[in-house]
């Protein structure tokens, strides 16, 4: 009975904490989006002071783990390095400090970083990695209440037989999709990397799975989606990024995929999850989810997720200020994105966006690659609702960033190049774009947003 109160309850909690927007002061957002204006508003100072120690922990340890190893294998998991991402949390981390502190004011270089459309845009009072730190804490924090008591296996499961003839896969990897969507893609892409070396998926499948369903998860989106200005549609922003998720999904398994055939990772049996004879999908769904539910305890979660918040505080924050702060200074200072992004201006202008909006528009379509969040970075002070939900999903439906997942699918055993990560960028951002002119033409009708 207490397991079948944890699948029911906690899980229920999780989607109204995650997915249903509600009013405070007559706003209408969801949890998250009203706990970082209530640290922001209240106790600001005090947060931004731990923002600086996590930005000197992660400098100092950073280098000194180049030269060190700890005992502890959880210590070593954080702080130890590729030397590109040794690099990138270096540079990421100083330059959060150098904003914050306004190291180097007086000297002419540090214009570029300092910039209030640069640095200054990415750090500091109303930066934006003030925003994520805070939806990253509480959303890792609350995120198990999706992810390990039951609702993704009973979805996933109950799923399962309609997924396999959508897309070819495993019924099965609909716990990853989910996994995916409502925690963190590139978790998704080294389950699925998993579950190939394992012999759950052949590399065929392996790449469908980890090429369309590792989606960016729902804590990261909402951090996006309150940039953007949607927290009061948030439902509506991630489950257009879902919706066009699935189509694509539905096209990449329908391809020839030469460089991927249905083999098996070398040395292993394929290892099948089948649904047991005596009972219907429906039973087995229920079931595991109970037993989900059980075999999860909060203790243990709790721990886990503190552990993931400091991977991603660590690991990830750092990258993307050094990653977002680099490439916001090359889109203010040089024409490089709105070179290479220049056939899509008269694209957009042909559908109804104004010149100086689809200028906008063009270079934040091709910036995901560099890195997820720079888009947003790009559009969020275009006057054009339309324009940031249409560049605000698209970045999400690119999938692959150099500074994270591209990284990871090429480190993967599943056998992509560089060139294959380049190929999936440009594939997904060609097929995303017809059918988000779609849905945001048809949102603007209905008045959701406005052009």
């Amino acid at each position: 009975m207490i397991n079948k109160l944890k699948f029911v309850l906690l899980s229920i909690f999780g989607f109204i904490f995650f997915l249903m927007p509600f009013s405070i002061n007559g706003e209408s957002k969801i949890a998250i989006s009203h706990i970082v204006n209530f640290v922001t508003g209240n106790m600001l100072d005090s947060f931004m002071g731990f923002t600086i120690i996590c930005a000197w922990i992660v400098l100092i340890a950073t280098m000194v783990f180049i030269f060190y190893s700890s005992k502890n294998e959880f210590v070593n998991s954080v702080f130890k390095a590729s030397p590109l991402n040794v690099v990138l949390r270096v540079v990421g981390s100083f330059l959060y400090l150098m904003v914050i502190n306004n190291w180097f004011q007086n000297h002419a270089f540090a214009g570029m970083i300092l910039d209030g459309d640069t640095g200054g845009l990415m750090a500091g009072d109303g930066g934006l990695l003030t925003t994520l730190y805070i939806t990253f804490f509480v959303g890792i924090i609350a995120l198990p209440l999706l992810t390990h008591f039951g609702i993704v296996e009973f979805i996933g499961i109950l799923l399962g037989p309609i997924v396999k003839k959508l897309f070819k896969v495993p019924g099965y990897s609909t716990i990853d999709a989910i996994a995916s969507f409502v925690g963190d893609g590139t978790i998704g892409i080294v389950v699925t990397d998993n579950q190939y070396q394992r012999g759950y998926y052949n590399r065929r499948e392996a790449y469908i799975i980890a090429t369309s369903f590792s989606i960016v998860g729902i804590a990261f989106a909402s951090a996006v989606a309150e940039e953007l200005g949607f927290g009061h549609i948030f439902p509506i922003f991630y489950g257009s990024i879902a919706l066009v998720t699935v189509i694509l999904a539905f096209i990449t398994s329908r391809m020839s995929l030469k460089k991927f055939p249905p083999t098996y990772y070398e040395g292993v049996t394929p290892n099948r999850i089948e649904i047991p004879k005596n009972k219907t999908v429906l039973q087995h769904s229920y079931e595991s989810a109970i037993k989900q539910a059980g075999d999860a305890k909060i203790g243990e979660v709790m721990i886990q997720a503190l552990k993931n918040v400091v991977n991603i505080y660590v690991g990830f924050l750092p990258i993307i200020m050094a990653v977002g702060t680099l490439s916001l200074v090359v889109a203010e200072y040089t024409q490089f994105f709105n070179i290479i992004s220049a056939p899509l201006v008269p694209l957009y202008t042909s559908i109804g966006y104004s010149k100086e909006v689809a200028g906008a528009m063009a270079p934040a379509s091709v910036a995901g690659f560099a890195d997820m969040y720079l888009p947003a970075l790009f559009i969020s002070g275009s006057a054009s609702e339309a324009s940031r939900f249409f560049i605000g999903v698209l970045a999400f439906t690119q999938l692959v960033f150099m500074s994270e997942t591209g990284m990871i699918l090429v480190k993967s055993k599943i056998g992509l190049s560089f060139w294959d990560v380049t190929k999936v960028f440009l594939f997904r951002t060609m097929m995303s774009i017809p059918i988000l002119i779609v849905i945001t033409n048809i949102l603007a009708t209905l008045g959701v947003i406005s052009f």
